[in-house]
């Protein structure tokens, strides 16, 4: 959508105000820190120091460290599934953020690059458990104040949830309070107590291809299993690394798992190492992958899911190895049914079966899915899902 209709919708629906009325009509205003109890966060690991604010960040300093990726480090400081929650019968919700800049190479050419570079980081907003809008955020790398809800008429009691801006390259969220207006009740949020699913992923499980954070195939997958989705996916990586593995086996906050990873690997190359890398050593290092998690979890449920439609396969592009993308989902298939052998809990789903049409469920790259790729990888995904978290 055009930015300027976008942000037309926004002053129209939620009074997204200048900056001189906005001053003016919020100096009236009650502020919660992040902490407050009454606030419920997902997906929200720890929060660090940034930018005079506290910005949440999915993976802590103390294993980014040991990562040996720097695009790994950089994309969990990204907000893709961070969401906060909390009951209020307020008329205006404002949150105190800067929305930052993320350093990266000078813009190519390509039209898309430069759309992207200059696209809205937006919020979603939900009322008792029902989408509303996306509100845009302001380009620019200072603190502003974007209005969340500017309702008229008399105050209504509703649990509220919003969606953080999911994108890696001028959405990094650094929050330095939430505003309810002076008379607003505020509550905490029933507990939810639904499955909490952690996706592992490269830019496809990110978001990358959709605009809003309630569009990403994560979230809506969840929407359909009604699960609690905890989204660990990282822009221009996924490789499966022993290290990823086993931060993923530290963590003990998921009931059940979903692997989506290789659409980066098709290049031939181990994106950890950039030494040359076969279908057949994906493979083996895959099953390893699988290994490192069930040696500390040997019964959660694992949903691995092999890559959706790739533009090398519809260009007819072999990589170095002379090997094309069916080749790295044969090898992940392979790892997949060995290890089901023995492992009852662990699923299978091809990601070709959800996204094979470039002509309309890809974006222009021919990598991403869009809308409709977005909704039929979590239709697939979702249905896989529900009999594992079930068992």
């Amino acid at each position: 959508m055009n930015r300027f209709i976008s942000l037309g919708l926004a002053f129209a629906i939620f009074g997204l105000l200048p900056a001189s009325r906005a001053a003016m009509a919020q100096a009236d205003m009650q502020w919660l820190n992040v902490d407050d109890a009454r606030l419920q966060w997902t997906n929200a690991i720890s929060w660090e120091p940034r930018a005079g604010g506290l910005q949440a960040v999915r993976v802590p300093k103390a294993q980014r460290d040991r990562w040996s990726q720097d695009n790994e480090k950089k994309r969990a400081m990204s907000g893709a599934g961070v969401s906060v929650k909390f009951r209020t019968d307020a008329r205006r919700i404002v949150f105190r953020t800067t929305l930052l800049e993320v350093e990266t190479v000078p813009l190519a050419t390509n039209p898309e690059d430069a759309w992207e570079f200059n696209r809205p980081p937006y919020f979603s907003l939900y009322r008792d458990g029902k989408y509303v809008a996306a509100i845009p955020g302001r380009i620019q790398g200072t603190q502003q104040e974007v209005v969340i809800l500017n309702a008229t008429g008399p105050a209504v009691e509703a649990e509220y949830q919003v969606l953080f801006p999911f994108y890696y390259r001028n959405a990094e969220t650094v929050m330095h309070g939430i505003g309810f207006d002076a008379s607003a009740k505020i509550a905490a949020a029933a507990p939810d107590k639904r499955p909490r699913v952690l996706f592992y992923g490269d830019s496809i499980t990110h978001g990358h291809g959709v605009t809003a954070p309630h569009e990403t195939y994560v979230w809506q997958a969840c929407e359909r299993a009604d699960c609690v989705p905890l989204n660990f996916g990282f822009g221009g990586t996924g490789w499966g690394e022993r290290i990823v593995g086993e931060t993923i086996a530290d963590r003990g906050d998921w009931d059940a798992l979903v692997i989506a990873i290789g659409t980066n690997s098709f290049g031939g190359i181990d994106g950890a190492t950039r030494q040359k890398e076969t279908a057949a050593q994906y493979g083996e290092k895959y099953g390893t992958f699988l290994d490192i998690i069930r040696a500390r979890w040997p019964s959660k449920p694992i949903v691995a899911m092999t890559p959706i439609l790739n533009r090398a396969e519809i260009l007819n592009i072999r990589n170095p190895n002379g090997e094309m993308p069916q080749d790295y989902r044969n090898a992940i298939e392979r790892a997949v049914r060995e290890h089901q052998a023995k492992d009852r809990n662990l699923y299978f789903v091809s990601g070709l079966k959800m996204v094979d049409d470039q002509r309309d469920m890809l974006v222009t790259d021919l990598v991403h899915p869009n809308d409709v790729g977005m909704r039929n990888m979590a239709a697939g995904v979702a249905e896989a899902l529900r009999p594992a978290l079930r068992r």
